[in-house]
């Protein structure tokens, strides 16, 4: 068997899950992981799915945009092999979640991701929700922290960040686990 990891965007309709693990059946395929987002009605799903050996990557994502083609779904497939991602050894990392939350202004993520590849730090999930009237937001992202990097002062740093835009930094350790609750969601991260 061999693994691809597969991309699926469309504006969300009753059916889309349905049509796509139709289409992986129908090739032959073994889901191994899946994550799906919905943000402002549109459709996000992330599958790993392993496809026997002799299964062409285009004739995949052709066949699943056949399938998909009702739905008017953008399917992207991409090789683990070849698309290798780099990221830290799970010994050499922490994991931690970074809950931030304060007043809705531009730029904020962009300051704290910065510094955070800055840093080495590893962004591995994020959960991100504004306030009806959009003046406030809260935000939690799971982070991988290099060993080598001290985690009260990777907090002050971040404090520092986001002292000019009253917002509130704090990591969560490893031990913990948190619901975030929101206006439009409720997550439960594990780390």
């Amino acid at each position: 068997m061999k693994r691809y990891i597969i991309s699926l965007l469309s504006a969300n309709r009753v059916g889309i899950m349905a049509a796509v693990t139709t289409a992986m059946d129908e090739l032959g395929a073994n889901l191994h992981e899946a994550s799906i987002a919905v943000i402002q009605n549109f459709f996000n799903i992330v599958i790993a799915a392993d496809f026997p050996e002799e299964r062409d990557p285009t004739l995949i994502q052709e066949h699943i945009e056949g399938i998909c083609n009702a739905f008017n779904v953008d399917v992207s497939i991409k090789d683990p092999d070849v698309d290798v991602p780099s990221m830290l050894p799970p010994e050499d990392c922490i994991k931690y979640l970074l809950a931030i939350a304060g007043t809705n202004r531009p730029g904020i993520l962009r300051r704290i991701s910065s510094q955070l590849g800055q840093d080495g730090v590893d962004i591995i999930d994020l959960s991100a929700t504004s306030s009806s009237d959009g003046q406030t937001f809260e935000m939690m992202i799971k982070v991988a922290v290099p060993k080598s990097l001290e985690i009260l002062e990777l907090q002050s740093v971040m404090e520092n960040i986001c002292s000019d835009f009253d917002v509130s930094v704090d990591f969560i350790s490893e031990s913990d686990s948190a619901i975030i609750s929101s206006q439009s969601q409720t997550r439960m991260f594990k780390l």
